[in-house]
């Protein structure tokens, strides 16, 4: 009696009540994060996030071939960085990026406790900046983080390089 009563004052009494076991309500639970997986996705990513996006500058005399780099950022609960490109909205359907627009997308690994990104960069030529990234990287950050700082390590890998080179950057979220 009493769930139908609240049934009734959360949805009205045009709606009729289902009876369903605790397993079946579990069950909806554990699916709803796929079930508006683009929604969410899109929220996050398109309505409220940010591009961001390296520039690497060898100064170096010789150019680097088939360079490489590595990201690896704090996680934390209030950073949210995409795996993949979100799909778009198209005539209010969320419709799949091309193949083209995903391979130019840096690889995201989402870990506990940090988020690492990886992408190949190819030929960079001395004295020449270069845009790491094909695609942006696709990021939203909560209101916690701001005016606080993330320490990004970085590994730039080299087919000419004798050793790679790694050092550490500052992210200030403002």
């Amino acid at each position: 009696m009493v769930a139908r009563l609240t049934h009734a004052r959360l949805y009205g009494t045009e709606g009729p009540y289902e009876h369903r076991s605790p397993e079946d309500i579990m069950a909806e639970l554990s699916g709803i994060r796929g079930k508006y997986r683009h929604q969410d996705e899109n929220f996050l990513f398109e309505e409220h996030g940010q591009e961001l996006q390296f520039v690497a500058f060898h100064q170096g005399k010789d150019a680097l071939i088939d360079a490489s780099l590595t990201l690896i950022l704090p996680n934390h609960s209030s950073f949210y960085v995409a795996r993949t490109l979100p799909r778009r909205i198209v005539n209010g359907r969320f419709v799949a990026r091309t193949p083209g627009e995903i391979a130019q997308y840096p690889a995201v690994t989402l870990k506990d406790d940090a988020v690492q990104i990886s992408c190949a960069i190819g030929y960079i030529q001395a004295g020449e900046p270069v845009e790491v990234f094909g695609t942006p990287l696709r990021m939203c950050v909560g209101a916690d983080l701001s005016g606080r700082r993330f320490g990004i390590r970085y590994v730039l890998h080299a087919q000419n390089l004798r050793a790679s080179a790694q050092g550490q950057l500052k992210l200030r979220f403002q």
